[in-house]
């Protein structure tokens, strides 16, 4: 039991020396530490600073395209897609695309600081997926930058054109599938007046329990029917020139450029601490290696 109690008491001995010496030499630890804090504020300046600024926008409505639908429609997992849906995607990929960013800064002078970021791929715009949607069929987009910048309009301007920007992309697609459209039903036209057909074959004939399919090709539709469905592609054709987006893209305007990266000064009080145990350890072990010494040169 004595030699028990004599082991504690000298463990107790040697926590209080260490934490003496340790006392002793407080200065050097302050000293070690708030080197370390210095050290930790610049890394902390070194690091790369992250901007971001976000913005609500609409979905497109779906009833400015419903005249185009018969162009794009198509199904895919039992959903049909229309003029609509295909506007929407281009409409994303654009916003997101640095050729798009590139081209958006060249045109507006009052952006050109922001260029050299772009070169280097540090200017990134996306789709926020943390932000919840305030309402249906709306989406939060954020722009991340490297750089404060004063300019808070970047973030609309640029979504207003990238807005035109895919409007004249769905121009040219859609001005492409009429084309398309035209001369097949030119062609059909001609071969359903060559052989006199007129009026349409019915989809389907029921004779008995027979059921005959109409076939794919269009000149079975009849001269008549080609007719009016070539004037009405012209019409399309033709109000193409007008075609205009007349609705509220942005739902709530870019916000102020709030810095989202750790700031530097968040580097100084774990630094402290780091230096703290460091010196320490150091401490500890310098301590430990002169009692040893002194034991040895006292044998």
């Amino acid at each position: 039991m004595k030699s028990r109690n004599m082991s504690k008491d000298d463990d107790l001995i040697d926590i209080g020396k260490i934490f003496k010496s340790l006392w002793r030499d407080k200065f050097i630890i302050l000293a070690i530490s708030a080197i370390f804090s210095i050290i930790g504020y610049f890394y902390g300046e070194n690091l790369p600073r992250y901007y971001e600024t976000k913005i609500n926008i609409r979905s497109t409505p779906k009833y400015l395209f419903e005249a185009y639908d018969g162009l794009y429609n198509y199904k895919q997992n039992h959903v049909i897609y229309g003029a609509n849906d295909y506007y929407n995607e281009e409409f994303m990929l654009f916003l997101e695309s640095s050729e798009t960013t590139e081209k958006f800064i060249k045109q507006n002078n009052q952006y050109n600081n922001l260029l050299p970021y772009i070169y280097q791929g540090t200017i990134i715009i996306n789709e926020s997926k943390k932000s919840k949607k305030i309402k249906p069929h709306t989406i939060t987009y954020k722009l991340v930058l490297t750089e404060k910048f004063d300019n808070q309009d970047f973030l609309n301007d640029y979504v207003m054109f990238v807005k035109h920007e895919t409007k004249k992309k769905f121009i040219d697609q859609s001005t492409i599938l009429i084309n398309s459209k035209i001369i097949e039903h030119k062609k059909n036209l001609e071969v359903a007046r060559e052989i006199n057909l007129e009026n349409p074959i019915l989809k389907s004939m029921v004779e008995g329990n027979t059921v005959v399919n109409e076939p794919e090709a269009l000149f079975y539709r009849g001269s008549k029917v080609l007719k009016k469905q070539l004037d009405h592609l012209e019409s399309l054709k033709s109000e193409l020139n007008e075609f205009t987006l007349d609705y509220n893209l942005i739902l709530d305007k870019a916000s102020p450029l709030v810095l989202t990266s750790t700031p530097s000064k968040n580097f100084i009080i774990p630094s402290f601490f780091i230096g703290i145990l460091f010196s320490c350890f150091i401490l500890i072990i310098r301590n430990s290696l002169r009692n040893n010494n002194k034991t040895y040169n006292f044998k």
